[in-house]
């Protein structure tokens, strides 16, 4: 297979053609695939979760070509070998699975910041579940007031509340139930140590 170089790569990213876009995804899948799949399978992981680790890098990549400024320290190689192993090891946290000891060692640079897209998206995911178990009303008053900045005097019409400060306290009562379901979550207690340990 034809070497490209990194900039050439990096290029069909940032070009806003999403048929170059996707020549560079194929490229970067044959050339690079095989780096997720060691790193996983050597750390208590299976073939088939090393795809969903590699596509997540590749999305990490492709955010970050899209930041003024963005330019690798490293080769492309190292770079996506370094971001495919934080993002296993998030992974084997998250389940609760141990890391061989001889994986503990300190990764590539990688700064956290490449990173927080992806623990940002998961964590709405999340965020959004919970509110569906509030209950109708809660929700889309949550999403009403810090949403669509929809003001207390709307709210309070919408509900049929008896004044402003009802809807004050229906606001805050849906706002505690949310924190301590929140709280109680493990998935995102898991998101939240993971962002963590990137700083």
């Amino acid at each position: 297979m034809q070497h490209r170089p990194d900039n050439e790569i990096l290029g069909l990213l940032k070009s806003g053609n999403p048929a170059q876009q996707e020549r560079a995804f194929r490229y970067l899948y044959r050339q690079y695939y095989g780096l997720a799949e060691s790193i996983v399978t050597k750390n208590n992981g299976r073939p088939e979760e090393a795809k969903d680790v590699f596509q997540d890098a590749l999305i990490v990549l492709f955010n970050n070509t899209k930041k003024e400024g963005f330019q690798l320290t490293a080769a492309l190689k190292t770079y996506l070998y370094s971001i495919c192993h934080k993002l296993w090891l998030m992974k084997l946290r998250k389940t609760k699975r141990e890391a061989p000891l001889e994986t503990r060692h300190e990764l590539l640079p990688v700064e956290a910041t490449q990173l927080e897209t992806l623990i940002t998206t998961e964590r709405k995911l999340l965020i959004t579940q919970l509110l569906e178990k509030l209950g109708e009303d809660c929700r889309r008053i949550i999403e009403l007031f810090y949403f669509r900045k929809t003001r207390m005097a709307k709210i309070k019409e919408l509900f049929n509340l008896g004044s402003e400060q009802a809807a004050k306290n229906k606001k805050s009562q849906c706002m505690k139930r949310l924190r301590q379901m929140a709280l109680a979550s493990e998935e995102i207690r898991n998101l939240r140590n993971s962002a963590g340990s990137l700083s």
